[in-house]
């Protein structure tokens, strides 16, 4: 087995199927498969090779997820799919060492009702994989006239927009965010019979997806936190929610019955996946 058929092996090992994960070395615990690493692999090869197919991993000194047998291995990465895990790293006799293992995460009911969004994100995610850098939200003020929702400025903090929760939900940083808003400012209807801003009352985008459904904040009154979220579907109709934009993201993610698309029927897990962006 050379390193491209230990990398197919692991990676199909991520897709979750009928039976649970298992190992057959002797003394070690269910819900994880080690994968024997011939020789000649070599880490590195693992690392380009996993990072390309699940992009940015965790690594030790960002923080590792939780991983089995560190008692006799030394994890430096784990890339993250869904319910599951690949970690790599080096056993006790300096050989690459590899398992995928299930993630164990809380589901949304295991949450405390009063934890803040945010961090219900956070805590069925993950988190990312290296913190993201910190935006200049003065300047955001100044280009775009308003302060933003407190929300959406702990959420870029603490996800950065470089990347997609589920593989799918897409929160557009501010940069994006005001060049999208440029579509929409002044126009009146601008999406789903409502004005862009700055016109009163007017619509400030902050996420979209494949479906064509554009997600806008209402402008109601000098508050940001109070602003709703107004959701416009490809047909440019749109809805109103009474609630912030980080828990219309937490609904949508993982409720299969959220009015808007949302995949969370068909996912076993939830994470967020950083771009990965190659040298050039």
């Amino acid at each position: 087995m050379d390193h491209e058929e230990l990398f197919k092996t692991a990676s199909h090992l991520t897709n979750v199927g009928p039976a649970g994960l298992a190992c057959d070395r002797p003394g070690h615990p269910g819900g994880h498969t080690c994968l024997p690493v011939p020789a000649g692999v070599e880490a590195d090869d693992l690392v380009k090779a996993f990072t390309g197919r699940f992009s940015v991993p965790f690594t030790r000194p960002h923080g590792l997820p939780p991983l089995p047998l560190t008692e006799q291995n030394d994890w430096t990465h784990a890339w993250v799919w869904a319910s599951r895990a690949i970690a790599l790293g080096h056993g006790a006799n300096g050989r690459p060492a590899l398992a995928v293992t299930e993630r164990g995460m809380p589901g949304p009911a295991d949450l405390p009702a009063d934890m803040p969004w945010v961090d219900r994100l956070a805590a069925i995610t993950g988190g990312p994989s290296s913190p993201p850098p910190a935006p200049d939200w003065a300047a955001v003020e100044s280009r775009l006239g308003t302060p933003l929702p407190s929300d959406y400025e702990r959420l870029v903090e603490t996800f950065g927009c470089n990347g997609l929760f589920d593989v799918f939900f897409h929160v557009w940083d501010p940069d994006e965010l005001i060049d999208r808003l440029t579509d929409y400012a002044g126009d009146d209807p601008a999406a789903g019979d409502l004005p862009g801003f700055p016109l009163p009352g007017g619509l400030i985008p902050w996420s979209g997806n494949e479906h064509h459904e554009t997600f806008f904040w209402i402008t109601e009154g000098p508050d940001p936190d109070r602003w709703p979220v107004y959701a416009v579907n490809e047909t440019d109709e749109g809805t109103r929610f009474e609630c912030t934009a980080t828990e219309f993201l937490f609904r949508q993610m993982t409720d299969p019955d959220f009015p808007f698309y949302s995949p969370a029927e068909h996912i076993t897990g939830h994470w967020f996946m950083q771009f990965h962006h190659p040298a050039s």
